[in-house]
C-alpha cells in the first residue's frame, strides 16, 4: 500500500518545535520500519524557504521520493479553500491509498485517497484564550475543514481524543490514540555542566512562551521561595510562538520580580543545549493549564530530572506516578511543591528513578507501530 506522508510541519521551520518535532520523529520512525511504500509531500513555493534542504537533512538517507509542490504557497493553502478546487493529488503529483497529515492546518478539501489527520489538541476551544486570536482563527478554519471532510483522526492522548469528540462531529470509531515520545537518540541523562548558560542550582522551564504554559505563575512561585534559597536561579528557555501578548505579560512579571537578576532567558535552545539544561536542573517546572500531550515532561524524565507538572488534561497520562502534580491555577501549591523538591534530595532521587521507568514506556517505535495499525485499518476499509 502506498502511503503519502505530508511533511510540511517537519521541514517548514528552521527551528522546529511541538508539531515539528512530532512530525520529524514520527516520519523517521515510519521510514526506518519501512512497512509501507512511502512518499513525502511538502510545499516550497518557488523554492524560497529551504524546505527541500531540510527534507534532505531529516529524511534523505531513507531514499523515499519527495513530492515537492513549488506552485503553491503553504500559507495560501492553509487559508484559502478556493485552492482546493484543484485536488491535493494534482498539486503534489501523488497517487496514494492513504494520506497522513501531521496537523489539521492546510488539509485539503479535495483528495483522491483516504485521509488521516493528526489532531494534537483543541485547546483553543476547550480552554478559550489560551492562544492568540490569530492562531485561533486559523485553527477554526482547519476545524471547519475537518467537519467537511470527516477524515480518520489520530489523537496524541485520551484527553485529546475526548476534546475531539466534544468539539467535532467526527464519530468515535474514526478516532484513534497514538501516544507521542521523545528523541531517544538525543535526550538522555548528561550531567556535564551547562556552565556556558547558567551556573549553580536552577529551576527550569523549557517550551513555548504561550498562555497555556503558565509561565507567569512559575515566576510568581519562584518569587515566593527565592529569598530563602538565595543562590537558586530560574531558567526560562524558549520563545514566543503565537502569543506576543503573553510574552509582554512575562516580561512585566520578570521586571516586577525582586529577583529578576536570577531569572535567565537563554531563548530557543538546540537539542544538545536542551539536554544539558534539563539534566543539570534541580527541578523541571511545567505546570501547564492544558496540554494535548506534553513531550517536555517525557524529555525531563528521560534526562533524569525531577518534574513538577499540572494534574490536568493529558499530563497524568504522560507523567504516571513519576512526577509531582499541582493545580495549575494554585500559585501557593506550586511554590510549596517547588520548595519541597528543592529541599529534599531523597525526594528528587526517588522521582528520578520513577521517571526513568515511566519514560521507557514511550518510544517513537511504539508510536509508529500504532500509527501503522491505523494505516492498515483505513487502507482496508
Amino acid at each position: 500500500m502506498k502511503v503519502i506522508l505530508e511533511a510540511q510541519h517537519a521541514v517548514g521551520h528552521p527551528q522546529p518545535r511541538g508539531v515539528g518535532h512530532y512530525s520529524i520523529n514520527l516520519i523517521q520512525a515510519l521510514l526506518r520500519r519501512n512497512m509501507f511504500d512511502y512518499e513525502l509531500t511538502f510545499f516550497d513555493y518557488n523554492r524560497e524557504v529551504g524546505n527541500l534542504e531540510r527534507a534532505e537533512k531529516y529524511f534523505g538517507k531513507f531514499g523515499v521520493p519527495f513530492r515537492e509542490c513549488n506552485d503553491l504557497d503553504y500559507r495560501i493553502a492553509s487559508r484559502d479553500d478556493n485552492v482546493w478546487l484543484t485536488s491535493y493529488n494534482d498539486w503534489t503529483r501523488t497517487r496514494g491509498g492513504v494520506y497522513h497529515f501531521t496537523s489539521p492546518v492546510s488539509i485539503p478539501l479535495k483528495l483522491d485517497g483516504k485521509m488521516i489527520v493528526t489532531i494534537h489538541d483543541i485547546i483553543w476551544r476547550s480552554h478559550p484564550g489560551m492562544i492568540s486570536a490569530h492562531a485561533s482563527e486559523l485553527l477554526d478554519m482547519s476545524l471547519a475543514r475537518i467537519e467537511k471532510v470527516q477524515p480518520y483522526i489520530i489523537a496524541d492522548s485520551e484527553s485529546a481524543r475526548s476534546q475531539i469528540l466534544e468539539f467535532t462531529s467526527v464519530p468515535s470509531e474514526r478516532i484513534s490514540v497514538a501516544y507521542l515520545s521523545y528523541d531517544e537518540e538525543n535526550i538522555f541523562p548528561d550531567k556535564e555542566k551547562a556552565s556556558y548558560i547558567v551556573e549553580g542550582e536552577y529551576l527550569l522551564y523549557l517550551g513555548a512562551f504561550e498562555t497555556n504554559k503558565n509561565i507567569v505563575r512559575i515566576i510568581k512561585a519562584f518569587n515566593s521561595i527565592a529569598d530563602k534559597y538565595r543562590e537558586l536561579k530560574l531558567v526560562l528557555a524558549g520563545k514566543p510562538v503565537w502569543d506576543n501578548e503573553y510574552w509582554e505579560q512575562i516580561k512585566v512579571a520578570i521586571s516586577n520580580s525582586p529577583f529578576n537578576k536570577r531569572i535567565v532567558l537563554p531563548g530557543y535552545v538546540d537539542i544538545e543545549t536542551k539536554r544539558r539544561l534539563i539534566s543539570n536542573a534541580l527541578c523541571f517546572v511545567f505546570p501547564s493549564i492544558c496540554e494535548g500531550f506534553g513531550i517536555p515532561v517525557l524529555e525531563a524524565m528521560a534526562c533524569g530530572c525531577t518534574v513538577i507538572t499540572a494534574d490536568n488534561t493529558s499530563l497524568p497520562e504522560v507523567g504516571g506516578d513519576a512526577v509531582v502534580y499541582v493545580n495549575a491555577y494554585n500559585e501557593e501549591q506550586l511554590a510549596y511543591e517547588i520548595e519541597r523538591v528543592v529541599s529534599s534530595e531523597s525526594l528528587r532521587k526517588d522521582m528520578i528513578v520513577k521517571g526513568f521507568v515511566q519514560a521507557k514506556r514511550f518510544s517513537w517505535e511504539k508510536t509508529a507501530g500504532q500509527v501503522e495499525s491505523v494505516y492498515q485499518m483505513v487502507g482496508n476499509i
